[in-house]
Parts: structure tokens; sequence; C-alpha cells
């Protein structure tokens, strides 16, 4: 799952993509999508500190689950949360893709779960979507 990608079209100038094609006939990008993978990649890091503030809401006094990348949230993390006995419940916050795992009941997730914001892929049962969906 980690590698999971999406699909973009990108129209360049006939310009740039001949260099893009200098640059894969000379061995330093394997082709046209690695070029821009990685491009995209570099200048994103520019940003991080941009995303790292868009993860929670500003006048959030909650305590957030934070992340860029893949977070995977499996029925064992929120059955443990449960048997803590913790008064709070989770807050998520991610950039990138966030799994539920399928055996995880609505039940065990409406117990354990205040917040999902999710700026990217969500995967999860069409039931706990349903709840996600009616948070926000």
């Amino acid at each position: 799952m980690a590698n999971e990608t999406e699909k973009l079209t990108v129209n360049l100038g006939v310009v740039e993509l001949a260099q893009v094609d200098v640059l894969v006939e000379q061995g330093i990008y394997s082709n046209r999508s690695d070029f821009i993978r990685t491009s995209v990649r570099n200048h994103l890091k520019n940003y991080n500190e941009n995303f790292e503030n868009q993860l929670i809401p500003i006048a959030s006094k909650k305590t957030w689950e934070k992340t860029i990348g893949i977070a995977i949230i499996t029925k064992k993390l929120l059955e443990e949360w449960l048997t803590k006995e913790n008064e709070k419940k989770l807050n998520f916050s991610v950039i990138g893709m966030l799994v539920f795992d399928k055996d995880i009941s609505t039940a065990l997730f409406e117990n354990t779960v205040d917040t999902v914001l999710i700026r990217g892929k969500l995967v999860a049962s069409s039931e706990i979507k349903d709840i996600i969906n009616k948070m926000n």
C-alpha cells in the first residue's frame, strides 16, 4: 500500500519536455515519471513547515495524532485505547493516506475517535467513511 499512486496528467512545453528527455537519455532519471516524482518530492520539501501548520486547526485545544504520509489505524490500536480507560477520544489529522482496518466496527470507532481531518486518501469501510463524512 505504501507504493500506491494516483495518476496525474501534466502538460509541459516542448522545450521543457525535451530537457526532461535529455536527462532520461543520460540515465539521470529512469523515465519521465521518475523525473516528475522526484521533482515534486524535492519541491514539497521546501514546504514541510507549512504542512505541519495545516495538520491541526489553529484554535483547537484537542490532542492530535498527526501524520504526513500514511497512517494505518488498526482494530487492536483502538481496542487498546479503550482498555486504557482514556477519558479523551482520538483525533487524527493526516496529509497523505489514512487507513482504518476493515474489521473496525462502527461502535468501536465511535467510542474511540472524536475527529478525523484528512487531506488525501481515506481507506475505510463504507460505514466508517459515512461517520467521518458526518463529522466534517
